[in-house]
C-alpha cells in the first residue's frame, strides 16, 4: 500500500495546552483592564455586574515568552531568531500606536468638551445626584506619540503611556535582545545558570529597598523602571520551568525558586496585592503542568482545539488594541445607554474584531516580507482515522512561533503594574 507524503508527515507538536493558557492570560488581561481599571481610570464609564481585580494575565504571558525563548533560541543562528521575534512584536506594535493615538486625539476634546453633559446624564458624582464633572481624558500630543513609537515610556516620570498595556513590548524586547546575546556565549547554559536566575530574584530586590525610594536620583529610578526589573523575576521562572521539564533542575529547586519569585513579585508592590500574586502562582502552575505533563487535548477540549488556537492566534492583536480603544468604544456605549453586560459582551467581541484585523493586516503579512516566508498553502482537512475519531494536526508548523507570548503581556498589560502607578497607589 502506497502513502502520500501528507501520510508520511509527523505529526505537529503543538499543543493545545500552550494556546489555551495564552488565550486565558490575555482575556484575564481584557476582562481585569475593562472590569477593574477602567471605572478607576475613568469613573464616568460605572461599574459592571462583575469584576476581575487581580492582576496576573500579563505576568503569566511574560513567564510563558520566557520558557519559549528557552525552547525557540538553541534552534539555529540567534541573530536569526532575534529578528524573526522584532518582525513578529514590533510591526502590529507601531502600526497599534499609530491608531490608538489617532483615535485619542480626535475623540479626547469631544469627551472633554462633553464632560459636564456626561456628569448631568451620569447624575451626581457619577450616579448620585445633582450635577458633577467628569475628570478630563488626557490627550496625547506629538511627543507623546514619539515616545511611544520608540518604547522610552518607562525611562522617565514626564513621558505618558499611550496605552497602559504597552509595558510589556519593551521588556520582552529587552529579554529577546539578551538571549540573543547571551546564548552565542554559553551564558544561558552550564553550572552558573542557576546563579544568574536566582540573581534575576535577588539584585532587583535589593536595589527595589536600597536605591529606589522617592528621594533616589531619578536617573537611578529611570533606570529601574526602564529595563523594568521588577519584572525580571518572571523570566527567571519561566527559564526555571523549562530547565525542570527538560529534568535539568530538581522538584525542589523548582519549588524553592518559584515560591521565592512570587515573594519578590508581592514585595515590588510593596505588600499591597497579594490576591494578584496568589493569582499568578495559579497560572504558574498550571504552565508547569503544560510544560512537563501531557497535552490538554481531551474531552471538550479536543472539539474547541480549532477555536482556541484561533484566537491565541490573534491573541497579541487582542492585547495590543483592546485597553485604550475599548475604553473610548465603551464611553460611547455609555453615552447610547447600554446596560452593563451588553457593553461588556460587545467590548469583548470588538476586541477580538479588531485583535484578528490588526493580525491579518499588520502582523502577519509584515512578518513574512520581513523574514522572505511566504504564505502557506492551506492543508486539506484529512478523514477521521479509525476508531479514536481523531483528527490528523497538520504536518506544516503555525505561522505563529511558538516563543511568541500574546501579550502578553504586555511596566503599566495595566496601569495598576507600572512602576508609575505603583508609586502613586501603593504609598
Amino acid at each position: 500500500m502506497t502513502t502520500t507524503p501528507m501520510e508520511n508527515a509527523p505529526r505537529s507538536a503543538r499543543r493545545i495546552s500552550w494556546d489555551l493558557l495564552r488565550v486565558l492570560a490575555v482575556f484575564a488581561v481584557v476582562l481585569q483592564h475593562f472590569t477593574h481599571l477602567g471605572p478607576i481610570i475613568h469613573p464616568e464609564l460605572g461599574e459592571f455586574p462583575v469584576k476581575l481585580p487581580w492582576m496576573f494575565g500579563a505576568s503569566a504571558l511574560l513567564v510563558i515568552s520566557a520558557y519559549f525563548v528557552c525552547v525557540t533560541v538553541r534552534k539555529g543562528s540567534a541573530g536569526r531568531w532575534w529578528w524573526r521575534r522584532v518582525a513578529r512584536l514590533l510591526p502590529p506594535y507601531l502600526a497599534a500606536v499609530v491608531i490608538t493615538y489617532l483615535v485619542l486625539s480626535l475623540v479626547v476634546p469631544i469627551f472633554n468638551d462633553q464632560g459636564h453633559t456626561m456628569g448631568q446624564f451620569l447624575g451626581g458624582p457619577f450616579g448620585d445626584g445633582g450635577d458633577a464633572e467628569v475628570p478630563p481624558w488626557y490627550e496625547p500630543d506629538e511627543r507623546d506619540l514619539w515616545v511611544n513609537l520608540l518604547m522610552v515610556q518607562g525611562w522617565s516620570p514626564t513621558y505618558h503611556w499611550i496605552d497602559a498595556s504597552y509595558w510589556t513590548l519593551p521588556v520582552q524586547l529587552i529579554a529577546f535582545t539578551l538571549a540573543a546575546m547571551l546564548w552565542p556565549r554559553k551564558w544561558l547554559r552550564g553550572r552558573g545558570l542557576p546563579v544568574l536566575l536566582w540573581s534575576l530574584l535577588i539584585v532587583p530586590l535589593a536595589l527595589r529597598f536600597t536605591l529606589y525610594y522617592d528621594t533616589s536620583p531619578q536617573w537611578v529610578r529611570s533606570l529601574f523602571d526602564g529595563l523594568a526589573l521588577n519584572r525580571v523575576h518572571l523570566f527567571a521562572m519561566g527559564i526555571a520551568i523549562y530547565l525542570w521539564s527538560k529534568r535539568r533542575m530538581s522538584h525542589l529547586h523548582l519549588i524553592a525558586l518559584l515560591l521565592s519569585a512570587l515573594v519578590a513579585h508581592d514585595a515590588h508592590a510593596y505588600w499591597t496585592d497579594l490576591e494578584s500574586t496568589v493569582a499568578v502562582g495559579i497560572a504558574v502552575v498550571l504552565i508547569c503542568a503544560a510544560a512537563r505533563g501531557p497535552d490538554w487535548r481531551a474531552g471538550p477540549l479536543r472539539w474547541l482545539a480549532r477555536p482556541i488556537q484561533w484566537l491565541a492566534g490573534i491573541s497579541f492583536g487582542v492585547y495590543l488594541v483592546h485597553q485604550e480603544l475599548g475604553y473610548v468604544l465603551d464611553r460611547l456605549l455609555v453615552g447610547e445607554g447600554l446596560d452593563p453586560w451588553t457593553r461588556l459582551l460587545v467590548l469583548v467581541t470588538a476586541s477580538v474584531l479588531a485583535g484578528w484585523l490588526l493580525t491579518v493586516a499588520v502582523e502577519r503579512p509584515v512578518f513574512r516580507l520581513l523574514t522572505g516566508e511566504r504564505r502557506r498553502p492551506a492543508i486539506p482537512r484529512q478523514p477521521q482515522e479509525g476508531r479514536t475519531g481523531r483528527v490528523p494536526v497538520s504536518a506544516v508548523p503555525s505561522a505563529r512561533p511558538v516563543s511568541h507570548a500574546s501579550t502578553s503581556a504586555p511596566v503599566p498589560p495595566t496601569e495598576a503594574e507600572s512602576p508609575s502607578f505603583a508609586r502613586s497607589h501603593t504609598r
